[in-house]
């Protein structure tokens, strides 16, 4: 995509090693806005970035022409206090950051096949998954977007019943 035509640079959480080339981005196109939840602006964006960020309440829904995104608080789940997902409205597609993240580059980018076992041995390697008392809440929270898609910040996206994976990593984390 021709960077003239980036509109949005949007994050499920801040870390510096993901987010840190942020006004570098908006730089080279200085048409586009940062965008985040509340809370992530509030901590993580507002005082680093060159522009301040569009902020979209829990629930909001961004309107993007044949697409919509919506908005989604998840406090700690799995990163910090401003964390949060995107739900695309008409592809059914869950912008899921590390909810399922896995190691390598995604080969091959589309999958329909198990991406819960390889995320979970990824995680419980790196011990870097938040888990708090409202886990289960907000995973069922993002059940309720009825997903179909998962798009992955680390590793391959995957399709099929997007219900089975959360519920498969509700089960796991609050055991």
């Amino acid at each position: 995509m021709p960077v003239e035509k980036v509109r949005y640079f949007a994050f499920s959480h801040v870390e510096a090693c993901e987010c840190n080339s942020l006004n570098e981005r908006l730089a080279v196109a200085p048409q586009a806005e940062p965008f985040c939840g509340i809370v992530a602006a509030m901590v993580s964006v507002q005082d680093p970035a060159d522009q301040p960020p569009r902020t979209l309440a829990d629930g909001e829904i961004l309107l993007l022409g044949s697409h919509s995104l919506q908005w989604h608080d998840t406090s700690h789940l799995p990163d910090g206090w401003g964390c949060g997902f995107l739900s695309e409205q008409t592809t059914k597609t869950l912008l899921c950051g590390d909810l399922f993240i896995q190691g390598g580059i995604g080969d091959p980018p589309l999958i329909e096949s198990d991406i819960f076992g390889p995320s979970h041995a990824f995680c419980q390697a790196m011990d870097d998954f938040s888990c708090t008392k409202n886990t289960a809440m907000l995973i069922k929270k993002l059940v309720s977007t009825n997903p179909t898609n998962f798009a992955c910040m680390h590793g391959s996206a995957w399709s099929g019943d997007g219900a089975l994976l959360p519920r498969e990593l509700c089960k796991t984390l609050t055991e």
